[in-house]
């Protein structure tokens, strides 16, 4: 094996050796420093990855407290739709009301004019 292959050889397997040998042409600092953002960059993902998890979560909850609302509102249309038929029987007993005292002055009137003469 040749120097050059055995140099090539040792930068491939051997991290110390690559750190040496770039410290000598002054790139050690600069692929720390890389070392160190890919580092926080694949924490990142993590994050975002986990945020995004975080967010289907909330939008199943949402899609839920969605399908409840529309279920509130197909009550409440009920509850006013029974609400109506309620102030429609009112009314006929509001008139049936009404077409009896009616009734009841007339013939209390008759009743009276009965006795007058």
């Amino acid at each position: 094996m040749s120097l050059r292959e055995e140099f090539l050889e040792l930068l491939k397997r051997d991290e110390e050796f690559r750190y040496t040998v770039l410290g000598y042409l002054g790139l050690d600092e600069i692929t720390r420093r890389m070392d160190a953002y890919q580092s926080t960059q694949t924490k990142i993902w993590g994050d975002i990855r986990g945020i995004k998890e975080d967010q289907l979560k909330i939008w199943e909850e949402i899609k839920g407290l969605r399908e409840e609302q529309t279920k509130i509102w197909e009550e409440i249309k009920g509850l006013r739709e029974d609400f109506n038929k309620m102030l429609g029987r009112m009314e006929l007993l509001e008139k049936g009301h009404v077409d009896i005292r009616q009734t009841v002055e007339g013939l209390r009137s008759e009743l009276f004019v009965g006795f007058d003469s």
